[in-house]
Parts: structure tokens; C-alpha cells; sequence
């Protein structure tokens, strides 16, 4: 099936599921890496829509669905952090590179630095999009992941029988795109599927986050970009967004390559609000 988002193409892994995927731009021969993207917590190949066709002007760039999201194959296995790193391995083999520039926003941050650290050779850069911090107590709250999971599954509900909820932030999002590509993602992101897909991964977050904090990982002498939204337009995130943005000063800077960067104009959706930023981060690593 075409997408509007790019030439899409199918991964295959060992279970039998599939992983779909799009890219759009060309490798020109030039030692030039392709780049790779990884979304935030239930969130597919269409987050990348705004960011992909500024970096397709200097190389090949490809996005992908996770498991159960947009138009990959469910995964019966518990979608916990590790889980996700697998089969991010599996996408990039297949894929046929030595190496590659990672990108990832949100969730995709700490999946991108537990495979950077387990395959250190097969890394050129890493660009952190205002990603999730395993240490911030905000994930671990029961109180808030109860509250959490409890409205998706009444999400999960209403969507089997046709009703189909639209977060406002979702809405506002979507409103950057053209309007094929808000059919598209509109199409995807309202399926009870979609939504269960994105309840794994969130039920699992807790505990992949605590060992993920518990093995200090190192991750590989290459480039590393951390970016970070500055406003804080709700009040949970003017709480912890100092916080946040304190813990990807630090991590840049722990790095022999570290850059950390602003997002003046951004909250957490940095890659709609600024592709054009995520898009300069990238290419810089590739020059």
C-alpha cells in the first residue's frame, strides 16, 4: 500500500511479524550514512512527516511503525524496552548499512541509546529529541500510570465501536500537515489497534526504564545531539520540564562529542513544532 509519507517497504523478523517502513532521499555513494528515526510512545512513521523531506535532500532517511502501530504487525511478546531494541536490530539488518545516524524523539531516545550501547560499531551519530529520562519520577508514579491506563482502555473501548477520540494536542499536531498526510495519520491513529499497541508500550515502561537506569550504559564515542523543547505549556510539564532539560544538559555534556540545543519555539513535540531545527541537527552530524 503507497504512503504519502514515503517509498514504503516491509522488514521481516524471526517470529513471523513484519515492520513497515518508509524512506524517502538516496545514498549518493559518498560514505554518507542513511539516517534512521524512532518515534515516541505510540507514535508511527507519521511523526517524521515534516522532518523527512529536509533531510531526503542529502541522504537517505527512513522511519518506521513499531510493532501494532500504524502498518506493522502486532506483537503478542510484552513491548517492554528491550523488546523494542530487538526489533529495531532486526529493521536496521535488514536494511543492509554499516552504520547509521539515529534519531529519536521522546521514547525513542532511550530505545536508540540501549541499542547504541549493545552495537557501539554500527552507530555514526545519535540526535536525542527531547527524550524520555529514566531517572525523572514522573514514569514511575502509580498513581498517574493508573489514572493512564485506565482512560486508554475506555479509549480502547469506544474506538471498537466506532467512536473515535482525537486528543486536542493531537489535533493541534496534525494541523502542521498537509492534508493528505493528516488523512493518513487520522486513518491510522484512531484504530482500536493503534490504541492498544500504544497501552503495551506504556505498560511496560516502568519496569524497561528501571533497568535501563540501573545498567548505566556508555554509549559509543560518536556524535551525540541532545535537544530540548523550552516552553511548558501544561502544568505537569512546567514542573518537570527544568528537570528534563537539566538531565539532557547533562548527558550531552558527558559525551566527547556532546552538543546540547534549545528548542525556543517547542514544547515536547519538537519534531512538528521545529523540524526544521531536527532536520539542521541531523545533517550537521553528516557533514
Amino acid at each position: 500500500m503507497p504512503s504519502v509519507f514515503g517509498d514504503p517497504g516491509h522488514a521481516p523478523l524471526p517470529d513471523g511479524r513484519r515492520l513497515h517502513y518508509v524512506s524517502q532521499g538516496f545514498s549518493q555513494g559518498e560514505g554518507r550514512p542513511v539516517v534512521v528515526l524512532e518515534s515516541g510512545l505510540g507514535a508511527s512513521r507519521v511523526e517524521w512527516g515534516l522532518v523527512m523531506p529536509l533531510v531526503a535532500e542529502r541522504t537517505r532517511v527512513v522511519a518506521y511503525d513499531r510493532a501494532g502501530l500504524g502498518r506493522s504487525t502486532p506483537d503478542r511478546h510484552r513491548r517492554d524496552l528491550e523488546r523494542m531494541v530487538e526489533d529495531l536490530g532486526h529493521l536496521l539488518d535488514h536494511l543492509g548499512e554499516e552504520r547509521y545516524v539515529l534519531a529519536g524523539h521522546s521514547l525513542g531516545g532511550p530505545i536508540l541509546r540501549a541499542y547504541a550501547a549493545a552495537n557501539p560499531g554500527r552507530v555514526a551519530g545519535l540526535v536525542l529529541i527531547d527524550q524520555a529520562v529514566e531517572d525523572l519520577p514522573f514514569y514511575y508514579w502509580r498513581s498517574v500510570r493508573a489514572l493512564s491506563l485506565a482512560v486508554q482502555t475506555v479509549t480502547i473501548g469506544l474506538a471498537g465501536l466506532g467512536v473515535k477520540i482525537v486528543p486536542k494536542e493531537v489535533r493541534r499536531i496534525l494541523a502542521l500537515f498537509p492534508k493528505e498526510m493528516r488523512r493518513e495519520a487520522l486513518a491510522e491513529m484512531t484504530r482500536a489497534s493503534e490504541l492498544r499497541a500504544t497501552r503495551a508500550e506504556y505498560a511496560a515502561l516502568p519496569e524497561g526504564f528501571a533497568r535501563l537506569r540501573a545498567s548505566e550504559i556508555t554509549l559509543p564515542p560518536v556524535p551525540v545531539t541532545v535537544i530540548s523543547g523550552a516552553l511548558a505549556p501544561s502544568k505537569l510539564e512546567r514542573r518537570f520540564r527544568p528537570e528534563l532539560v537539566a538531565a539532557h544538559r547533562r548527558l550531552a555534556e558527558a559525551q566527547p562529542m556532546g552538543r546540547h540545543v534549545l528548542a525556543e519555539r517547542s514544547g515536547h513535540m519538537v519534531p512538528q513544532d521545529e523540524p526544521g531545527l531536527v532536520a539542521e541537527e541531523i545533517l550537521r552530524l553528516l557533514s
